[in-house]
């Protein structure tokens, strides 16, 4: 029964959609039949793809400069503790601060072209430190203190013991940070009016009250985030030399 559940449960849900579409006007509510034609419209046009590409650049840009600012500041703050308390108000402020407010002040200082990828970096940018913190401080302190011992250099310290016992949490973080990302670059799209985006796409399905295409590319949203993310998993399932260090 369990290897049939990923195809009878969201097909049990799709029931549900069209059970609820058919007692509700479909300006509120379009059914799964009007929201499939509307994709498959969108599919058999060469926009969409040239859209969808866009949108995937923005969103791979935004994490990648998550992960590498995520990590890198990271690895500082769990080395040095004055750093981590430094640093500390600038992600508290980070974390509460609403998404939106984020998007009106980059839009006032920087491109609207670039302010996506950077909401993106920046929501993602809090998981990824703390996880690595977290990694850091997992690190087993009798091999630390060993490695003082036989003085064996920062650098080799950092790829040899720090980095294998972080990799679990990083892969983690990234893995959450997947979905964030396209939170956040979507937003970001929808506010800045951003031509050849999904959120732009979005935007004009609320301005036009074509919610069929709204839901369209919110499944197309979906789609891509599911993708990145089992396809990111595939690649670390396949590293060698991370796999013993595996929690996902």
């Amino acid at each position: 029964m369990k290897k049939y559940e990923k195809i009878i449960i969201p097909l049990l849900w799709i029931g549900v959609w069209t059970l609820i579409s058919q007692r509700v006007s479909g300006f509120y509510l379009p059914s799964p039949y009007e929201t499939g034609n509307t994709l498959i419209a969108l599919f058999i046009t060469k926009e969409t793809y040239v859209i969808i590409g866009l949108s995937l650049l923005r969103v791979l840009i935004g994490l990648f400069f998550a992960i590498v600012l995520g990590v890198s500041t990271g690895i500082m703050a769990g080395v040095f503790n004055g750093f981590y308390r430094f640093l500390q108000p600038v992600l508290v402020a980070i974390k509460s601060t609403p998404v939106v407010s984020f998007i009106v002040l980059a839009l006032i200082y920087m491109k609207s072209s670039y302010v996506p990828s950077f909401c993106g970096a920046l929501l993602c940018y809090p998981v990824i430190y703390y996880n690595v913190i977290e990694g850091y401080r997992t690190v087993d302190t009798q091999l630390i203190n060993m490695s003082k011992v036989y003085h064996v250099p920062m650098k080799r310290q950092l790829m040899k013991l720090y980095l294998p016992s972080m990799a679990p949490y990083i892969f983690a973080g990234v893995l959450t940070s997947i979905g964030i990302a396209w939170k956040g670059t979507i937003a970001a799209e929808v506010i800045s009016v951003l031509n050849h985006s999904i959120g732009y796409e979005i935007y004009n399905g609320k301005i036009y009250l074509d919610t069929a295409a709204v839901f369209a590319w919110t499944i197309i949203i979906i789609a891509c985030s599911l993708t990145i993310e089992k396809s990111t998993k595939h690649i670390i399932a396949k590293n060698k030399y991370y796999e013993r260090f595996k929690v996902i």
